[in-house]
């Protein structure tokens, strides 16, 4: 009876640190959110939208999550996506809805050396 305790107790203890590595090295592994570039950043965030993904628009914003991923992918859901570019500070989305040319603008912003979008207007200073 000993025996098999002492044994059940070693495979508790392995399998409580090989459960601790592998929550170590995904949170070491998380890919950084945004992009190294505001022109890459343009591109996905237009690749994103195109797609209607807001699982693809999440880690490129500064801040919101999923909830305003939602809300921006929804508001383009009936809109096609003709380009997106970098310019004067913000991620520049054109598209056609309803045959009527539009655009509208994401600010970038730097974030530990990438760049990410913020679709919320926050104060700073």
């Amino acid at each position: 009876m000993r025996r098999q305790l002492r044994n059940l107790r070693f495979w508790i203890v392995v399998f409580a640190v090989g459960w601790l590595t592998m929550v170590f090295i995904s949170i070491a592994s998380w890919p950084d959110a945004g992009k190294e570039s505001p022109d890459e950043l343009a591109a996905e965030v237009t690749s994103a939208l195109r797609a209607h993904d807001f699982h693809k628009l999440q880690p490129l914003l500064a801040v919101g999550g999923e909830d305003v991923a939602k809300s921006t992918v929804e508001t383009l859901q009936t809109a096609r996506v003709e380009r997106g570019l970098y310019r004067d500070g913000a991620v520049v989305v054109e598209y056609t809805r309803d045959g009527t040319r539009s655009e509208f603008r994401l600010p970038v912003e730097e974030v530990d050396g990438r760049f990410v979008v913020n679709p919320l207007v926050t104060p700073k200073g």
